[in-house]
């Protein structure tokens, strides 16, 4: 029967939620779907991360807390951001930010997506 087999299936382990959401839907919540894009900020220092273990015993798993989203934002913008914030069509904004020769935020060269310093993009765009 259902039931029995149902029974025989190991309890799942649950991560407490203390407010926290994963980098995965935060990244999308600012308009980046690239896996591991904050991964790779987190890991080079750029922003801070909150690390909590993988419920079965892999890696820990990259969270952000309320603190943590609030650092991003201080720091960094995004088409999707800048878009809310100006009120105006990302393209229209991206394409002021060009002319203006603002770069995405590329230290040594490594690319992480479509992030801007948000001093820069301010100064430009207000």
């Amino acid at each position: 029967m259902k039931t029995e087999i149902n029974s025989m299936r190991r309890p799942t382990l649950k991560v407490a939620d203390h407010g926290l959401i994963t980098a995965y839907a935060f990244g999308r919540s600012v308009g980046i779907r690239t896996s591991g894009w904050f991964k790779k900020l987190a890991a080079g220092g750029h922003t801070p991360e909150t690390l909590t273990p993988h419920p079965k015993g892999g890696p820990d798993q990259s969270y952000l807390s309320a603190d943590d989203i609030t650092q991003f934002h201080k720091r960094f913008m995004t088409p999707a951001t800048m878009e809310q914030k100006f009120g105006q069509h990302r393209k229209i904004l991206l394409g002021k930010l060009r002319a203006a020769v603002v770069e995405t935020f590329a230290p040594n060269g490594e690319d992480f997506g479509p992030v801007y310093l948000r001093n820069e993009v301010e100064e430009i765009l207000e």
